[in-house]
């Protein structure tokens, strides 16, 4: 085992089966083993717990371990379950400490931080340490982040610098020994980082477009970020916001789920039509506390359709009112939704099972089909029709949240299942659990936390 080449060492680390306790074994073995070993060990780290977090501040203390972390995932961060107060496990994370462990972390690549670290990014110093010191950072999550105190830090950081006459000389003679202690958030100097391309502030309902979200993209489009994956679902955003996000030409991925402050007939719909020519997944769901809540005209929903990318995968367009049978036969016959494979049109209630059908016929790599809260999947007696008459590539349906146990467990060769609010029938012994994300997968090789795995899959 000691005499292993250093190849055959890292392929045996980086197998999937070992666990990272396995490879901190490993690392034990000797010095050999540890170089090889270690940047694996490293390289994506998920904190779930202070313990964890006490842990990695020390061993980021090391220059050569914070140098190999290319992934830092603090989005399950939770005092539940570690016997800790949430006093002590808030006083543990202290916002200049966690800006050095950022910071110091000069290869990173990927941040996810949910809403129980919210606390410690109201400190400028760590939005800081983000966005002045990261130059290799491509991936941005932040989740559930709806602290009013957090929302006037991100406001007053990003907002646009203008001095007055008076104010840039009091600066140039060093009259500002005071300002400089109070640490001033307008004079804040930050930039976005040059690779960043994957943006997620899903949730983040109190966060001002005004004055955060107008000029962060303002910054992105002047610095020249090409962004590819984007989410902004349950944010606060009206249709205004995508007049400063033109020319974002290389967006994959785009989840505008519940943003229900968006309207048709306005700077979002051209958006669509010039910017997203390469879309392999939109969402666009506006269902609201279970009903329609989009009142998207037909003409604007039949531009975002025919707007799409012949090459898109998944598309969600539950919970507007006017996607109905006038807009589904417009999409017979079409080309465009060959390679689909997943497809919602939950809340859509009107709807008929013949039009889906013959719609469906043009769509023939889909796999999952959301009908949840439609008249197909209300109507139980209708239910065993509607699924005998599906396509037999089709092998998921979403068909309602929140009441499994009024389906029948198995409708002929469909079986009923369940996760989290989500209800299913899947056939030829497909999981459905795991088929279909509600929240933007920020990676195509993510491995989730299990927070981001309830928003992904169970919410």
């Amino acid at each position: 085992m000691k005499n292993l080449s250093l190849e055959l060492l890292e392929l045996i680390a980086g197998n999937q089966c070992l666990s990272s306790k396995d490879k901190a074994n490993l690392c034990q073995v000797n010095r050999v083993f540890y170089v090889t070993v270690a940047h694996l060990l490293y390289k994506h780290i998920m904190i779930n717990n202070p313990r964890q977090y006490l842990l990695l501040k020390d061993a980021m203390q090391n220059r050569y371990l914070a140098h190999l972390v290319h992934r830092l995932d603090f989005s399950s961060y939770t005092t539940r379950g570690s016997r800790w107060t949430e006093e002590k496990a808030k006083s543990i994370i202290v916002a200049e400490e966690l800006a050095d462990l950022i910071g110091g972390c000069d290869q990173l690549k990927e941040l996810f931080v949910g809403e129980e670290m919210m606390h410690a990014f109201v400190s400028p110093k760590v939005i800081r340490s983000i966005f002045s010191h990261q130059n290799n950072l491509r991936t941005i999550d932040f989740t559930g982040f709806c602290d009013r105190n957090f929302t006037t830090v991100m406001a007053d950081f990003f907002k646009p610098v203008s001095l007055s006459k008076l104010e840039r000389l009091a600066l140039e003679e060093g009259d500002h020994v005071q300002q400089e202690q109070e640490e001033p958030l307008e004079l804040s100097n930050w930039s976005v980082p040059k690779k960043l391309e994957n943006i997620s502030f899903y949730m983040c309902m109190a966060l001002s477009q005004e004055h955060f979200f107008i000029p962060f993209f303002d910054k992105i489009r002047t610095s020249g970020n090409q962004l590819t994956r984007l989410d902004l679902a349950y944010t606060q955003i009206t249709s205004s916001l995508f007049a400063h996000l033109q020319n974002t030409t290389t967006l994959t991925h785009l989840n505008l789920q519940g943003c229900h402050s968006l309207s048709c007939c306005s700077p979002l719909i051209p958006f669509l039509q010039n910017n997203c020519g390469n879309l392999i997944e939109l969402n666009l769901n506006m269902d609201f506390n279970g009903i329609g809540g989009s009142r998207f005209c037909h003409d604007c929903i039949l531009k975002i359709l025919k707007s799409t990318n012949p090459a898109i995968q998944s598309l969600d367009m539950g919970g507007h009112t006017n996607f109905d049978d006038l807009v589904l036969s417009k999409m017979i016959g079409q080309q465009q939704f060959r390679q689909l494979r997943q497809f919602s049109i939950a809340y859509c209630r009107n709807i008929s099972l013949d039009v889906l059908e013959r719609a469906l016929v043009d769509l023939p790599n889909l796999f999952y089909l959301n009908l949840a809260r439609t008249p197909l999947t209300i109507d139980l007696s209708c239910l065993p029709r509607v699924l005998s008459r599906l396509g037999k590539k089709i092998k998921v349906i979403e068909i309602s949240p929140f009441t499994p146990k009024r389906y029948p467990a198995q409708l002929s060769e469909w079986k009923l299942s369940s996760q989290g609010r989500r209800t299913y029938y899947s056939r030829d012994s497909v999981d459905p659990k795991f088929v279909y994300s509600k929240k933007m997968l920020m990676l195509n090789d993510q491995i989730l936390s299990p927070m981001n795995k309830y928003w992904c899959y169970s919410y």
